[in-house]
């Protein structure tokens, strides 16, 4: 284990598999996840990070050309881990980890049946009632159709293992239709699902300059997903963090041109070690502004202009809010560098995963609104299983977690949203008697 450990660095890469050790050094530049989510492994026991993405046709036959030896010392696992390594394989029998074609047949049709609302109440009437009625059906289906581009990315959408679907050009109708790269958001997604809420790693909860969740971030930390610092600078200090929980729903509401901004910086910046940039991704980026735009002057008035994608983008913010509810208001992990005795990441995969997750107590008949994202924790754990199955597979998450004190949470929206807002408020109230000069003594040394 611990000449294993040595090797952590992107030149020299091993990593440990079911007790094999994997050289993945001139791998890691052709990862089609992204370099990230191999680095944050470097040197550690990857086994159930690397089944959580992957069928095991594809480990079975891509693996073995990486192995270089075993591991003589390999630490026994422990009940809990079993447990859910077990519950994993009962979900394979099952065929949970693959969906019914009807499934995702009747789903895009109902995100489509709203994209065609829109456009009708906008091009076949002139009353701006109707307009805003038009911008709040195209912000639903913006919000809708993210949710099938998310299940793509994470090949949940699937009839059996081995479909063949074709996920660039999958990724490019969603991006033309959302404006949204897919690439840049399976870069970052497949970061934040192996390493859920790390202070220096997870860029879901990377936001200075306008949102800090934990005091540990007003240290200006490097980020590593990123690569570079995120200054707690004069404009977080005095503008942002220490009245964040007033700024939170107004930036939701604008939080989709954020992300605009973060596709073309992700598009044009191709060394950074994010994973390859498809060029029909780039094209279907430039082909949404290429509709976009022309429709939103199709609009008479720029009065109505104007509202039309304000409101039309500020409906899409919803899925901004049921994003960092699932995570802004649990623990955050330290990085495993740090030399505190602190756990890796906050534990192993699955303990991680329970902890830095919240679910979202609904109705089945408004499982439609949440995109399968209130099943956060399972999600989390099992991100191949297939959307239509998370409900019933929900309560042996609770049963298991509850047998290993594992802290399942589980509450109402509004409630999520309660618990978003009092962490944001307390972030931002020791944002208020914060000092760079009291942090920097005290991390002086002698």
């Amino acid at each position: 284990i611990a000449q294993v450990a040595s090797h952590n660095t992107k030149n020299d890469a091993w990593l440990i598999y079911k007790n094999q050790v994997l050289d993945v050094t001139k791998w890691i530049g052709h990862h089609p996840g992204g370099e990230q989510t191999l680095l944050r492994f470097a040197g550690m026991d990857a086994t159930d990070e690397l089944r959580s993405f992957h069928d095991d046709w594809v480990l079975e036959s891509k693996l073995p050309h990486f192995v270089i030896g075993t591991v003589s010392d390999a630490p026994e696992t422990t009940e809990l881990v079993e447990d859910f390594r077990k519950l994993g394989e009962e979900f394979d029998k099952l065929g949970y980890f693959h969906v019914s074609r009807s499934f995702y047949v009747t789903k895009v049709a109902a995100v489509f049946g709203i994209f065609f609302c829109s456009m009708a109440l906008l091009f076949k009437t002139e009353s701006f009632t109707a307009h805003m009625a038009s911008a709040v059906l195209l912000g639903l289906f913006w919000q809708q159709f993210a949710f099938v581009g998310h299940d793509c990315g994470h090949m949940s959408a699937r009839t059996h293992a081995r479909d063949n679907i074709d996920v660039p050009k999958l990724g490019a109708l969603v991006t033309f239709f959302n404006g949204i790269s897919v690439s840049w958001w399976n870069a970052t997604h497949n970061v934040h699902h192996a390493v859920p809420n790390t202070l220096d790693c997870d860029p879901d909860i990377a936001h200075l300059p306008v949102i800090a969740l934990d005091k540990r971030m007003f240290g200006s930390l490097f980020n590593k997903y990123h690569g570079r610092v995120m200054e707690f600078d004069w404009a977080a200090r005095n503008i942002f963090v220490p009245y964040q929980h007033f700024w939170y729903y107004p930036i939701m509401c604008v939080a989709r041109f954020n992300l605009y901004i973060q596709s073309v910086l992700f598009l044009v910046k191709t060394d950074d070690g994010h994973g390859k940039r498809e060029k029909l991704n780039m094209a279907a980026f430039v082909g949404y502004f290429g509709w976009f735009v022309p429709l939103a002057f199709s609009i008479p008035t720029w009065f109505e202009r104007v509202a039309f994608v304000l409101l039309s983008h500020a409906v899409a913010g919803l899925l901004n809010v049921q994003i960092t509810l699932s995570h802004f208001p649990r623990p955050i992990f330290d990085s495993p560098n740090k030399e505190d005795g602190g756990v890796k990441y906050g534990g192993d995969f699955y303990t991680r995963n329970v902890i830095a997750s919240l679910d979202v107590d609904c109705p089945t008949y408004f499982d439609w609104f949440h995109g399968g994202l209130q099943f956060q924790t399972l999600h989390h754990l099992y991100p191949r299983l297939g959307r239509e199955h998370l409900r019933k597979t929900e309560p042996l998450i609770a049963s298991l977690c509850k047998k290993h004190f594992l802290p399942y949470t589980r509450m109402s929206f509004i409630e999520g949203n309660m618990e978003v807002c009092q962490t944001l408020k307390d972030a931002a109230l020791n944002a208020r008697t914060w000092s760079p000069l009291i942090y920097e003594s005290m991390c002086a040394q002698g």
